[in-house]
């Protein structure tokens, strides 16, 4: 997926430099403007600069891997089953607007 893909290196300059600020970061753009391709080019520079795999958890809401993920708990508590502790932990919710809006009960 990365490799066919043009590097943004404007965008991935600007999350390295806010990578280890402890403020939540959003990517937000119109649709298929690339947002979820720069997370994973962004995950990518991470894993070269020496974070493990484990200390990255990437969470798409479109993959039915993570279906069971319904409501804040559960996302909570997966979350929290996949962080050490002891290490800088790295958490992507790429197409959090599907979770939003798929599984959030109705007002």
């Amino acid at each position: 997926m990365i490799k066919n893909n043009i590097r943004r290196e404007s965008y991935l300059k600007f999350l390295n430099t806010w990578k280890n600020r402890d403020l939540i970061k959003v990517l937000s753009g119109v649709r298929r403007s690339g947002k979820s391709t720069l997370l994973a080019m962004f995950q990518q520079d991470l894993k070269e600069q020496g974070v493990q795999d484990e200390n990255i958890i990437a969470i798409n809401f479109e993959y039915m891997e993570f279906e069971e993920l319904t409501d804040y708990r559960k996302l909570h508590d997966y979350v929290l089953s996949k962080v050490d502790k002891n290490k800088k932990n790295y958490v992507f919710l790429d197409e959090i607007l599907m979770w939003i809006y798929d599984f959030r009960p109705r007002l």
